[in-house]
């Protein structure tokens, strides 16, 4: 985990540097003739930019580190006298200079036509706005009495924080609502206590630092967003770069356990929304990206709602699952699960699931996935190493798609199920599935298209909206009373279409 200053990992980059330089010190001082330094005030450094503008940047977390090349094109070496942070060490910015820290740095040389390098952090401190402000200082290099300055830009902005360094870290009320008025940041794991509830307001930004996640143990979630203000969960690294990177947050858990070989020491991988045992829980206009595990759901809800009721939602860009359950109860329709780097859902250890006029649409481009889009189980090994089987009945998935981009590879399914006591109906209905298996169990099927690739309109675009009027695509009943679809706008009656979107004649 990142602390604000990283100094360890920092440490480790900058070693070869400062070997680099004491080398260096080295030859100006032994070998056939001693260099000599220009004093020519008119010889001027050269920049890779004359500023150096880092994206917004919550309060108290660092920043990542932003390069500055420094060249001295010039045909004679130079002595830069200093190179200062003006703010000195009130100054939010950090400077590193081939491994040596700031706030500034004395008679450092340069030879002729020769490079040196300088790494830059900043750390926001909090004020009382509630909307981004600008932190401003300049990096001063004076040679030879002549002065050149590279501006230093930053984006602040002011969050709430949750958590903390502790393994568990329980929220501070048992009823507590998270408002929009400013982001919320989650610091490793942050517990909804059993019997407790956390409700979540329209428009808030969540952000979770890599590692953490929200726990929501034997308790309840409530997610509230509308559409147009949705609720949006992604990591806490709010530079541009790191706008589609999959795999920055969900929780881990370090754990040891004993082979033959000695201790082994694992890191596990768990939601970055973890419901265990989850009670009567919601979630309505929410966005999930870019983690590990978006949306993970294990063990049974109560006897008169699921654990979840999960619509209008969206989960995409996770290295792992969108939705991983274990024996979870869901309900829910209207859902988006796309670009995973396994599956998009994974239905495992049995469960109940109801789930209508979803797209599970694998079109993952970060590498090669071995996964299918989406699959379904009803048995584990236990520790003992006897099958143990628990039951799907009673789910039904109706007005689907189960679709990716390994659709045309031989031997690859996009939905892959591996059942030892399939229920006794179909529960997949009016849908379209990618299967080729000659194995697959088609008794769970009803009505379902298995060859035929969804006339998706773009995918390049991730735009999975329907583009073509064939009635092919024409759903069937739907288990809930769904009048809009995941745009908001109307769905057809009698014959709605598979998918989240509907056609709009």
């Amino acid at each position: 985990m990142d602390t604000p200053l990283n100094l360890r990992d920092r440490t480790k980059i900058f070693t070869g540097f400062a070997l680099g330089a004491v080398l260096l010190a080295g030859l100006f001082v032994s070998g056939c003739g001693k260099v000599q330094f220009s004093e020519d005030p008119a010889l001027q450094l050269e920049f890779s930019a004359d500023t150096i503008l880092f994206d917004t940047v919550f309060t108290t977390i660092g920043s990542v580190t932003l390069p500055l090349k420094v060249y001295n094109r010039n045909t004679e070496a130079v002595r830069i006298d200093e190179i200062e942070l003006v703010g000195g060490s009130e100054s939010p910015f950090r400077v590193n200079i081939d491994g040596e820290v700031g706030p500034s740095v004395s008679d450092w040389p340069i030879l002729a036509e020769d490079s040196l390098w300088v790494f830059l952090e900043v750390t926001v401190d909090p004020n009382a706005l509630s909307t981004p402000f600008v932190i401003e200082d300049e990096l001063r290099f004076n040679t030879n009495g002549n002065e050149q300055h590279v501006d230093l830009i930053a984006w602040g902005q002011n969050a709430h924080f949750h958590g903390g360094l502790g393994e568990l870290n329980p929220l501070p009320s048992c009823d507590e609502v998270w408002t929009n008025d400013l982001p919320h940041v989650i610091y490793g794991i942050v517990e909804v206590e059993p019997g407790c509830t956390l409700t979540i307001e329209e428009g808030t930004q969540v952000h979770v630092h890599d590692g953490s996640g929200l726990l929501v143990y034997q308790s309840t979630l409530n997610v509230e967003g509308e559409l147009g203000n949705e609720v949006v969960f992604q990591g806490d690294r709010l530079e541009s770069s790191y706008e589609d990177v999959p795999g920055q947050c969900g929780i881990e858990i370090d754990f040891q356990f004993e082979t033959e070989y000695g201790i082994e020491e694992v890191t596990a991988q768990r939601g970055g929304i973890w419901l265990y045992g989850g009670v009567e829980c919601t979630m309505d206009y929410a966005v999930l990206k870019n983690g590990t595990i978006g949306l993970q759901v294990d063990t049974t809800g109560t006897d008169q709602a699921p654990a979840l009721d999960i619509r209008n939602t969206v989960i995409h860009n996770m290295s792992a699952y969108g939705l991983y359950a274990q024996g979870g109860t869901i309900e829910g329709y209207n859902n988006l699960f796309y670009d995973c780097g396994q599956s998009t859902a994974a239905f495992t250890l049995g469960g109940a699931y109801k789930l209508d006029h979803c797209t599970f649409a694998n079109y993952w481009s970060e590498g090669v996935r071995q996964s299918p889009s989406v699959l379904f189980t009803d048995w584990y090994e236990d520790i003992n190493g006897n099958i143990q089987v628990r039951s799907l009945e009673g789910s039904a998935f109706n007005n689907c798609i189960f679709w990716g981009n390994n659709y045309s590879l031989t031997d690859f399914d996009e939905l892959v199920v591996s059942l030892l006591n399939p229920p006794a109906s179909p529960f997949i209905r009016y849908s379209a599935v990618d299967v080729q298996d000659p194995d697959f169990p088609t008794e769970i099927l009803e009505a379902t298209l298995t060859d035929n690739t969804p006339p998706f309109a773009s995918t390049s675009d991730r735009d999975f909206h329907l583009s073509s009027n064939n009635t092919l695509w024409d759903g069937g009943a739907s288990q809930f009373a769904i009048g809009l679809d995941l745009d908001g706008l109307p769905r057809a009656i009698g014959q709605p279409d598979m998918g989240c979107y509907e056609r709009q004649q």
